[in-house]
């Protein structure tokens, strides 16, 4: 059994039974799929979102896009994730501004995640 084939069997066969005055029913399948706030959904999200990470680095590694350097220390840093926030620093390129767009759309349909492009903002930070 591969591993996506263990997650869909956490995520696809739970059951579940009530309490009626103190008694159980019967078990009954949970078919409704996964939600937010299930147990799993937040590990769920990192695994998928790791996917992302792997696709900024490879963009990056390939000159795809290109990230900014930051302090006297040359910090370079391309993207940085918090819960289901994800903030990109992309150098000042149309070029790799396009490219960036075009992993979040790759990613977007690989993982059946929403990448909601009205609520997402470009900041020019800097010169």
């Amino acid at each position: 059994m591969t591993r996506s084939d263990r997650i869909s069997l956490c995520i696809k066969s739970p059951s579940a039974l009530v309490l009626v005055n103190g008694s159980p029913t019967k078990q009954f399948p949970l078919e409704r799929g996964l939600h937010q706030g299930d147990p799993l959904s937040s590990f769920i999200f990192n695994i998928v979102v790791e996917v992302l990470s792997s696709m900024l680095f490879r963009a990056k590694d390939l000159g795809l896009i290109k990230g900014v350097v930051f302090g006297n220390d040359a910090i370079h840093i391309t993207y940085l994730q918090l819960a289901d926030d994800t903030i990109l620093f992309i150098d000042l390129k149309l070029e790799y501004l396009l490219n960036a767009k075009r992993i979040l759309r790759c990613f977007e349909l690989a993982s059946g995640l929403k990448i909601n492009f009205l609520k997402s903002c470009l900041v020019k930070v800097g010169k």
